[in-house]
């Protein structure tokens, strides 16, 4: 795509992200312009994560601290750490009921209200490399680490992927134009020290 239609796409999505009422910063705008989505499917995700990020604020302002919202191609990723499974439940059920949205996938985790207000205070303040508790890999250091890998291959359009660490559980979602990049995406994460598991929702998708 030549420069210039990149730099169109680039205004376009920041007039959709900011009119969506979300707050953007140059890099993400940047970034988007470069993926593979078109701007149509961007924007629509980009309203899509909104009117979610919009519910879970209603109930809870710290609740999208807890839940991480992916929105790739129109399909959402649900993670992060939750006290409540009928919480969780409400939270997909509204992302279904968005007629545009094509799948849900709800992979939040149920822990006790000690560890949720644990993990956004780690959140909030910054993790840092390790945890204080032995020395097990943060879920921060794990998902920079993949940020890392995936930039150094050659092979992969990292741009087209978002992932979430959660307790060491990788989870992944975007596309990929061949099998091949895909197993290379998931043998990254598989390889990354303090991984302990990968659920891929990655498509294939031919350009």
């Amino acid at each position: 795509m030549p420069l210039r239609r990149h730099t169109a796409r680039a205004l376009l999505l920041a007039a959709a992200i900011l009119s969506s009422g979300c707050t953007a910063i140059v890099t993400e705008v940047a970034q988007k312009a470069w993926e593979d989505r078109t701007t149509e499917t961007q924007v629509t995700d980009v309203k899509i994560h909104t009117r979610i990020l919009q519910f879970l604020t209603d109930i809870d302002g710290q609740l999208p601290i807890d839940v991480n919202t992916d929105v790739w191609r129109r399909r959402i990723l649900f993670t992060g750490t939750i006290d409540s499974a009928a919480l969780s439940r409400r939270i997909e059920k509204h992302a279904r009921a968005d007629t545009r949205t094509r799948a849900v996938y709800n992979h939040s985790r149920i822990v006790s209200k000690r560890e949720k207000e644990q993990r956004r205070k780690r959140q909030s303040t910054g993790a840092s490399a390790k945890e204080k508790t032995g020395q097990i890999v943060s879920d921060a250091w794990i998902g920079a680490k993949i940020k890392v890998r995936l930039l150094a291959s050659g092979d992969i359009k990292s741009v087209n992927y978002r992932w979430q660490s959660i307790l060491g559980h990788v989870y992944i979602i975007g596309h990929a134009t061949t099998r091949a990049e895909r197993g290379l995406v998931l043998g990254i994460l598989r390889t990354t020290k303090g991984v302990q598991s990968v659920t891929s929702h990655i498509e294939i998708v031919s350009r």
